[in-house]
């Protein structure tokens, strides 16, 4: 079997559980339902697909980089409600009783992370699988990493370059182009005004990434185009700045450690048991500890 790492955005999977599962809570009272759907899935997936590491990554939940650079970014957003922000640090708790690899870093988005350990691994001539709701992943396709965009709860669809290509009309290399000509209304960044995702991917499938857009702006058409263009050119730039993933986060993953989870760990099952997943718990148990003896990817480079 090819040595292949699965790095997953845990955040995303508990914003998606917590809207599809409602009304869970536990023995205590403390609303759960996110933690189980995140602990579901995270069961079915390691149960369906087959790797030899992972790593589940979290928000740190604190303002990062890109707030700092423009400081409306995500600001359309509204406070996670009341029941799911005890969630966030349970689902942390649930991860790491897992005895996998986790990971939230302070001024940094998951997907950086993500990015950062994702070309660590391509160095370790590792292929790399991402589990993600976020279409901004994307941008890290290539020839070592494909991506499973999330669809519900527990669906995904595997994504490579091909596919990319054929959804998008553009090569992945200029993903980033695209996005902040368009701009992206779940992160607040306007793009520029009046160029939505057909006239996006039409510029640059003409004329490649910015740069060469702008160096044969004459040739643009139609007119007003053309004259958006113009008058956006320097927020354009700054917005690709924005939507560009960092893969240089000061993050070190341990490639000869535990890389797999333990689901039937007696730290999984008492915090399993506490919060009143039975079932689930049972279920943990029967996947048990997927770390081989020797580590899976000792060696690996």
């Amino acid at each position: 079997m090819e040595k292949r790492l699965l790095l997953i955005d845990a955040t995303g999977l508990i914003f998606r559980a917590f809207y599809v599962i409602r009304g869970l809570t536990a023995p205590d009272g403390t609303p759960v339902n996110a933690v189980f759907g995140l602990v579901r899935i995270l069961l079915k997936v390691f149960k369906d697909y087959q790797c030899c590491g992972c790593a589940l990554v979290f928000d740190a939940g604190t303002d990062t980089f890109r707030k700092e650079q423009f400081s409306d970014y995500k600001a359309n957003r509204a406070a996670p409600p009341d029941d799911l922000r005890p969630q966030f640090a349970l689902s942390i708790e649930a991860a790491e009783a897992t005895g996998a690899p986790v990971y939230c870093i302070r001024g940094f988005e998951a997907d950086d992370v993500i990015a950062t350990i994702a070309r660590h691994s391509c160095e370790q001539n590792l292929k790399v699988s991402i589990l993600t709701g976020d279409r901004d992943i994307l941008q890290l396709l290539d020839g070592n990493v494909e991506v499973l965009l999330m669809k519900g709860a527990g669906e995904y669809k595997r994504y490579d370059e091909q596919l990319f290509t054929e959804d998008f009309g553009i090569p992945v290399t200029r993903y980033v182009d695209y996005k902040a000509l368009m701009g992206d209304t779940s992160d607040n960044i306007p793009g520029v005004p009046g160029i939505g995702p057909k006239t996006a991917a039409q510029l640059i499938a003409r004329h490649g990434k910015l740069e060469t857009l702008y160096a044969n702006i004459d040739m643009v058409k139609p007119d007003r185009v053309r004259m958006l263009l113009k008058e956006h050119r320097e927020s354009v730039f700054r917005w690709r700045d924005l939507v560009t993933l960092r893969s240089d986060v000061e993050v070190e993953y341990d490639f000869h450690g535990r890389v797999m989870p333990d689901f039937s760990s007696p730290k999984l099952n008492a915090f399993l048991e506490r919060l009143g997943f039975n079932r689930i718990r049972d279920d943990a148990a029967k996947l048990g500890d997927l770390q081989p003896a020797e580590s899976p990817l000792a060696g690996a480079s």
